[in-house]
């Protein structure tokens, strides 16, 4: 649906005639209008139609500029051309343009699988500025959808920020994550941006917001069955840092009987699941167990998982994690050779990446290796 008369139709045509000297009584009388219908209008109560307009302007003298503004434009079919039309004209933003931006997040997530966090972080960069813009323009029922899709974009940054080891861009882009979905009111939304709150704090040595945070998520209504699952994974491991092993084998058990629900969960997913299939639940338990000292399970569970991994995915930055998981725990069983392949395999997806997260991880790796 194109979007109706530019917002600005009702202020102009209060200027015009203000500028015209004429009353909306008399304006009323020559366009065939009633004073309270000419009011809405300046009031943008009423949307002119094009021969209102067109009668405004012969009465004005303004030379077709209210027609111009009571026109919808032409716009284009293409998401990628809609999305610069709403770059050039914010006002005339369509849901349709939402859409697209949608469709470009999905295809910016798929991007990040294949090239890595800081590869593609510019762009979501400019694209983060343009929605936020959009949406402070938005003044209707188009800002709820535009305020939804500026915290997908900013929860999708802030997991770039976690997986290129940038703390600050991920804490201010999950910070406003967190702002937007509570305007949107997207519970499931805000769930996982808490639990991506918790991870980054977990990454910060701030066990305490670690386990508070992922509590947190978990109460949160409306939550995905894939998004549990991978929360009480983060809980049990959030456990055994806070030495309570107990507990972290008990979250663990439940994060297993989670993944296995989610997995046969056939209702609607939201778009920033869709990575969570049988591969990544393997690896969360893998790295679970590896964290539990249960190391040759965790070595089974997270080389079935990579070995689940599509060939877009292999060589993603979040993979690259979950081989040091892997190498770890080969080390831990005395499976040195695997260890060093695995090794390998990390030094190369932080090259290919531009990571300097795996490139540290990859230096402590290797020196255990030599010890």
């Amino acid at each position: 649906m194109s979007p109706i008369a530019d917002p600005r139709f009702g202020a102009e045509l209060r200027r015009l005639r203000t500028e015209a000297r004429i009353s909306l009584r008399a304006l009323a009388h020559l366009v065939y209008q009633s004073k309270s219908q000419l009011h809405d209008l300046e009031a943008g109560r009423r949307q002119p139609s094009e021969d209102v307009a067109r009668r405004l302007d012969d009465a004005l003298g303004t030379g077709g500029r209210l027609v111009a503004l009571a026109r919808p434009p032409e716009l284009p079919g293409d998401g990628a051309d809609r999305i610069a039309f709403a770059a050039r004209h914010p006002t005339r933003t369509d849901p349709a343009t939402v859409d697209a931006l949608a469709d470009l997040l999905a295809s910016q997530r798929r991007l990040d699988d294949v090239l890595g966090a800081a590869a593609v972080m510019p762009a979501v960069q400019a694209n983060l500025d343009l929605v936020s813009h959009l949406a402070r323009e938005a003044h209707d029922d188009l800002r709820g959808r535009l305020i939804d899709q500026a915290a997908q974009w900013a929860q999708f940054a802030g997991w770039l920020g976690i997986a290129a080891g940038d703390h600050g861009w991920s804490r201010h882009w999950l910070n406003q994550a967190l702002e937007w979905t509570v305007e949107s009111g997207h519970d499931a939304l805000l769930g996982t941006v808490l639990s991506f709150r918790a991870d980054l704090a977990g990454q910060t040595g701030d066990i305490g917001a670690l386990l508070g945070v992922t509590r947190a998520a978990l109460t949160r209504p409306g939550m995905s069955p894939g998004q549990l699952a991978y929360d009480h994974y983060q809980l049990a491991r959030a456990y055994v840092l806070a030495d309570d092993r107990r507990a972290a084998i008990s979250t663990a058990v439940a994060a297993d009987e989670r993944a296995i629900a989610a997995l046969e969960y056939k209702g609607e997913m939201p778009p920033w699941d869709y990575y969570r299939d049988r591969a990544f639940f393997d690896l969360e338990a893998g790295t679970t167990r590896a964290v539990l000292g249960q190391h040759e399970q965790a070595v089974e569970l997270l080389t079935a998982g990579l070995d689940g991994l599509d060939a877009d995915s292999a060589s993603a930055d979040w993979t690259g994690t979950y081989v040091c998981h892997l190498a770890g725990a080969q080390l831990a069983i005395g499976e040195r050779d695997g260890a060093a392949e695995s090794v390998e395999r990390v030094r190369s997806i932080a090259a290919r990446n531009r990571s300097g997260r795996l490139s540290a991880l990859v230096r402590n790796l290797s020196a255990s290796l030599d010890t």
